[in-house]
């Protein structure tokens, strides 16, 4: 098998480093030579300052995942890097850039025997006439000319990125990204050259970004939501977008008001959403029966961290699976969809809004910290062959109109003030009028009508899901969410392996998994929370025997290639 082309890169510093920009301004000018590449972020538990990270992968080819062993590590203190030594791996020829002040190379170094390049950036910045801050860019132009890069790709970048900045502080930028270029040229050979396939320029987001940008491109118009980690950047994008497009936002005091506030809206006309991560959406679950019991359609982003409570809200997990699918009192149908990566993003969110307001339903959408805050340079989507959402509308009629009638799949919504369309909505059982009902009877009839609409709904959805792999391979892996990267990377290396990816879990294609699963000798379920909660759900729903196998961690760290083979290999399958 071809070995992939790819240069892998972490950076670490401290609050003021500015080595998130330095990641950010490499991943640009990778998008903007036609390659393709990602950037992740580790950050310590503090709330503000602190050690962070920011590991990076650039590749010819789309990255899916950013590899744990690195090709270059820079630091610019050594305690900031062994604070995340379980997340980056120094190999045999990894180049180490640190500050020359620090002397004492720790133990996690010892492997790397390619290059150590020791950099007094204080002394060069300050022989330049150049303040300290601009050491980040200092070290971006010496990574550029490592790159082998194009000078001018790394200026257009640096003028970019301090665009909103006075002239003088683009300049000074200028002059620091100039000087790490030239100081860079006294050690020979380039890091890695890589030749992209084609030189068209893509763009860069996070996942955050993509669920805003899909959702107003979905007809999204309202926005309610509070601020949370890792889900706070969809509601600082929805703030520049919304209003553009016509749309309103309003930060909530919390998120049980925000999502009160979406289904007024969206029982007003208009599509709605809010995001939010484990401790927000456990406030929303009683506004969610609402939704459910009301048939007013609305979506949810659930940008998962890791758990209980306050849990690790700067790390990834995929343990709200149990509370998205079964939170709540009572029976009401909810359609759960898991994003991939970030542009899988775009179409996750327009299904998600096709379901909401197609089948006046509550929608979640378990993103996780993994996908929402890393940044990838993605191929542009094209959404003209995506579900379009449309709400079926009452527009008038006879007198008499029946808001939950029995007879129909999908009841149409009357707008309040559509003349003939008055009434009643609340959150207690009722009559096709919507009149409060505490007949047994009625309550079972409303029962079957709302499922109804969730088991065609199950019909519609019956191919979101995706497969890899050798189609008579002998082990299957079943993975969901930002955990199916890493399973698709293992069967590319491994023939003997295919992969089940769905993008539905809730109603769940059972039909279309147990057709993958004939004939296979193994299958087991990958995801990341203690309990294998999408493991035993399979198992709960018919969909996966007694015989499949669960690999699960918490942990809060992505699963990497290598700790996946040990897994597979304790579990006898090689």
């Amino acid at each position: 098998m071809k070995e992939k082309q790819v240069w892998n890169l972490s950076l670490v510093g401290s609050g003021g480093d500015g080595v998130m920009t330095t990641a950010n301004m490499l991943l640009k000018t990778a998008a903007r030579t036609g390659l393709y590449g990602m950037m992740t972020q580790s950050y310590g538990p503090q709330i503000r300052g602190g050690e962070a990270a920011a590991h990076v992968t650039i590749g010819v080819d789309p990255v899916t995942m950013v590899d744990r062993k690195k090709d270059w590590i820079v630091c610019f203190r050594f305690a900031d890097a062994v604070r995340f030594e379980k997340e980056m791996e120094a190999a045999k020829n990894t180049v180490v850039i640190h500050a020359a002040e620090e002397t004492e190379i720790p133990a996690m170094f010892a492997k790397a025997k390619g290059k150590n390049i020791p950099i007094p950036f204080l002394k060069v910045l300050q022989e330049a006439g150049l303040s300290e801050l601009a050491k980040n860019v200092f070290l971006f132009g010496i990574l550029v000319r490592a790159l082998g890069w194009k000078e001018e790709d790394g200026k257009a970048c640096v003028a970019e990125m301090f665009s909103r900045k006075s002239s003088a502080v683009v300049s000074s930028n200028i002059r620091a990204f100039e000087l790490g270029l030239h100081y860079m040229e006294q050690f020979t050979g380039p890091a890695k050259i890589f030749k992209p396939k084609s030189g068209v320029s893509r763009p860069v987001m996070t996942g955050n970004e993509a669920c805003a940008l899909a959702s107003v491109a979905a007809g999204c118009r309202f926005y309610a939501g509070y601020p949370i980690t890792p889900s706070s950047e969809i509601l600082e994008e929805m703030n520049e977008l919304l209003p553009k497009a016509g749309g309103k936002l309003i930060q909530a005091e919390d998120e049980i008001s925000a999502l009160g506030m979406v289904i007024g809206a969206s029982y007003g006309g208009v599509p709605s959403m809010t995001a939010t991560s484990g401790p927000g959406l456990s406030l929303m679950t009683e506004m969610l029966g609402l939704s459910g019991i009301a048939e007013i359609p609305l979506v949810v982003v659930d940008c998962q961290r890791a758990g209980p409570s306050t849990g690790m809200p700067s790390r990834m997990e995929q343990s709200d699976f149990w509370h998205a699918v079964f939170g709540g009192h009572g029976d009401f149908p909810r359609v759960v969809l898991a994003p991939t990566d970030v542009r899988d993003c775009y179409q996750t969110m327009f299904r998600a809004f096709y379901c909401a307001e197609n089948f006046q339903l509550p929608v979640i959408v378990l993103s996780d910290a993994n996908i929402a805050q890393r940044a990838e340079v993605i191929d542009p989507v094209d959404t003209d062959s995506f579900e379009k959402p449309k709400r079926l509308n009452w527009t008038d009629g006879p007198q008499g109109y029946r808001r939950f009638g029995l007879d129909a799949l999908i009841s149409p919504m009357a707008f309040p003030g559509t003349a003939g369309g008055i009434h009643c909505i609340a959150g207690i059982e009722h009559s096709e009028k919507g009149m409060p009902s505490s007949d047994g009877a009625m309550h079972e009839a409303m029962n079957q009508k709302r499922f109804r609409k969730w088991e065609a709904l199950s019909e519609t959805a019956v191919g979101w899901h995706r497969h890899y792999g050798p189609p008579k391979a002998p082990h299957v892996l079943i993975a969901w969410g930002s955990s199916a990267a890493v399973a698709r990377e293992f069967a590319e290396s491994h023939p003997d392996f295919a992969v089940f990816v769905p993008l539905i879990l809730h109603p769940f294609p059972k039909k279309a998994l147990q057709h993958f699963l004939k004939n296979r000798k193994t299958v087991s379920v990958l995801e990341m929370n203690y309990q294998g909660q999408f493991y035993h759900y399979l198992k709960g729903i018919g969909a996966i025997d007694g015989n499949a196998q669960s690999f699960k961690r918490s942990g809060g760290q992505p699963f990497h290639i290598e700790e996946l083979g040990q897994m597979i290999q304790e579990g006898g399958i090689l």
